[in-house]
C-alpha cells in the first residue's frame, strides 16, 4: 500500500480557504485549500467551510483515495484526561513513518516522524517549533494511508463545481449580453425563474426552442436556456 506523505499547505491563488480543515486535507493530499474546501462542501452540502467535524474530513479524504483509521483511545467527553500533544508525540503509539492526522486544541494538524504541518504553520516545521501548540489536549488521532490515486475531477464533477451563485451570475451576464430577459418572483412554491428570448425569436413557433414553456427548473436550467437563445443570436449575426 502506498505511504501517505506530509506536504506543506498549498494555498490557492484566489479563493483560498484559511481554516484548518481544508488545510489538513491539502497537507495530506497535495490539492490546494480552495479545492479541499470544495470537496468538503460537496460532502457536507454547506455553502462555506469554517469549522469542520471529523466525519467531514474523513469522508473527504476517503473520496480522495485515503484510508483513515483511529489510532488512539481518547476521551472526547473528558479531554482533560487525554494526553497533551507533547506527551502524545513522545508516546509509543506512533511510529516515525506513519502519517497522523491529529485533533488537539480544536485544531487539525498533521504529523509524520519529527515533521509537523497545519494551517497556522503552512510550511513543514519541526515538532518542537514554536508554532506547535504542544500543551493542547489531544482529542483524536487518525492514521492515514494512501489507498489509490484519485483525480479531483472524479470527486467533483463539473456540474457541482459551480455554486448556485456562480451559475446565476453566468446566466445573468450572458442574458444581458444578448438582450435576453430573466424574470424572477416568489410564489407559494418558492422561487420561479422565467427566461424570455430575444423579441424576434421569443414565442415564435418554429424559432423559439422554448416556445410556450419559459419556466426554468432552477438556475442551472435557466443558464442552459440562456445559452440556447445566445446560440440563436450568434447564428442570426453570422447570417446577417
Amino acid at each position: 500500500m502506498p505511504t501517505a506523505t506530509l506536504k506543506p499547505v498549498k494555498r490557492a491563488a484566489k479563493g483560498h480557504n484559511r481554516y484548518c480543515g481544508p488545510a489538513a486535507v491539502s497537507i495530506i493530499t497535495g490539492i490546494d485549500t480552495a479545492e479541499a474546501s470544495a470537496v468538503i462542501r460537496f460532502v457536507n452540502k454547506k455553502r462555506s467551510v469554517q469549522g469542520t467535524h471529523d466525519w467531514e474530513i474523513i469522508k473527504s479524504l476517503n473520496l480522495l483515495g485515503y484510508n483513515v483509521a483511529s489510532a488512539a483511545k481518547l476521551n472526547r467527553l473528558k479531554p482533560k484526561t487525554n494526553p497533551t500533544l507533547a506527551a502524545w508525540l513522545k508516546s509509543d503509539e506512533r511510529d516515525g513513518k506513519t502519517l497522523y492526522l491529529v485533533v488537539a486544541g480544536n485544531h487539525w494538524q498533521v504529523v509524520q516522524g519529527r515533521r509537523y504541518c497545519c494551517g497556522l504553520s503552512r510550511d513543514i516545521v519541526s515538532i518542537r517549533d514554536a508554532k506547535v501548540k504542544r500543551r493542547a489536549r489531544v482529542t483524536a488521532v487518525y492514521r492515514i494511508d494512501h489507498a489509490r490515486k484519485v483525480a479531483l475531477a472524479d470527486v467533483l464533477p463539473a456540474k457541482v463545481k459551480d455554486t448556485e451563485a456562480t451559475v446565476r451570475r453566468k446566466a445573468r451576464e450572458l442574458a444581458a449580453k444578448h438582450v435576453i430577459e430573466i424574470e424572477t418572483y416568489l410564489d407559494c412554491d418558492g422561487l420561479r425563474i422565467i427566461v424570455w428570448g430575444q423579441d424576434d425569436v421569443c414565442d415564435v413557433e418554429g424559432l423559439d426552442p422554448f416556445w410556450g414553456d419559459h419556466y426554468a427548473d432552477d438556475w442551472a436550467d435557466a443558464l442552459e436556456r440562456v445559452q440556447e437563445y445566445a446560440k440563436l443570436a450568434k447564428l442570426e449575426a453570422e447570417a446577417a
